[in-house]
């Protein structure tokens, strides 16, 4: 059984992977700041909410158990997305530095392996300083780090998202044999998933349909003119 301890859970992705692929797991606590996705990964995985440790910055690491597993940690990646400003560590939010955070519980716990998730653009060269640094501090809390940019259509799921996966491992019980799963061939596409029949509870009536149409429009004519041309038609 594997003692898993969760970070920046959400609705609880990883977890939900081991459940897919049948690996037994005794989740220790998860950690989740926003109150409806912890609502939402108490649901799903049937858990009390109790087991949150909610904000992560006020996490005492020493409360937390040493013999565990398994911590995985998908920290913040807003201040690394090309979506966002880009201000990395030095995010405005003080979203950025929570990795910090995360690696202070995995000094204390010293899990056997820590498996992290960011977006591609964490190793882009505009954060290489901060990547490098992000592979050197688990270095230096005793872990050898695999890492690589995966995408989900590689492994047999009709959607095009590219993530880095840092797979750290404990250096006395690191075999060095990781490696990478290989990938598969897509043989789904987005219409597989889609449902046949929808309840029309989920319509958008046409009155809202068409202003909403009509504010998209005022947006694109209001946006061209402050670029300086262009028209809509």
């Amino acid at each position: 059984m594997v003692k898993l301890l969760s970070l920046f859970s959400g609705i609880g992705a990883f977890e939900k992977a081991l459940t897919n692929l049948g690996i037994p797991f005794d989740l220790v606590a998860y950690c989740e700041f926003d109150k409806y996705a912890s609502k939402a990964y108490s649901a799903i995985h049937n858990v009390p909410e109790s087991m949150n440790l909610g904000d992560i910055t006020k996490v005492d690491e020493k409360t937390l158990p040493q013999n565990i597993d398994l911590v995985t940690y998908g920290f913040p990646c807003q201040p690394f997305s090309q979506a966002g400003k880009q201000e990395g560590f030095e995010d405005s939010k003080g979203r950025g530095n929570l990795f910090f955070d995360a690696l202070r519980v995995i000094q204390h716990c010293q899990p056997k392996i820590a498996i992290a998730e960011n977006v591609k653009n964490l190793t882009s060269p505009r954060f290489k300083n901060e990547f490098a640094t992000v592979l050197q501090c688990l270095t230096d809390a005793g872990y050898n780090n695999y890492w690589k940019v995966l995408d989900a259509k590689d492994y047999d799921l009709a959607q095009h998202r590219e993530r880095v996966i840092v797979v750290s491992i404990r250096k006395d019980i690191d075999t060095g044999r990781f490696e990478f799963p290989k990938p598969v061939k897509l043989l789904k596409c987005l219409y597989d998933y889609l449902e046949s029949e929808v309840d029309e509870k989920y319509y958008i009536p046409d009155e809202k349909a068409k202003a909403l149409i009509s504010q998209l429009k005022e947006k694109m004519i209001s946006n061209a003119i402050r670029v300086g041309g262009g028209t809509v038609q």
